[in-house]
């Protein structure tokens, strides 16, 4: 594969993996082998856009808040009872 390069920018890693005791290839590496894809932070606010647009909607009236202890402690148990299947 070969991927153009502007002159510059080209001397730069030059530059740089001499500085270093390096092939540019060796610093390219180092350097994506320390890159992590970012996955995008979506907020409730996205969320709740995303299912509006998408027609999700309860039939009945969700008591979410009125019922939290009760689902944390429901989901909870769910959720040990798998990791201890594992």
């Amino acid at each position: 594969m070969i991927i153009d390069i502007p002159d510059d920018i080209a001397l730069r890693l030059e530059e740089l993996a001499e500085a270093k005791g390096s092939t540019i290839e060796e610093l390219l590496r180092t350097w994506l082998d320390g890159q992590k894809p970012k996955k995008p932070q979506l907020t409730m606010q996205d969320l709740a856009r995303n299912a509006r647009k998408a027609g999700l909607k309860s039939d009945k009236p969700v008591d979410t808040s009125e019922r939290s202890r009760e689902i944390l402690n429901a989901e909870f148990a769910d959720w040990i009872d798998r990791r201890i299947r594992e």
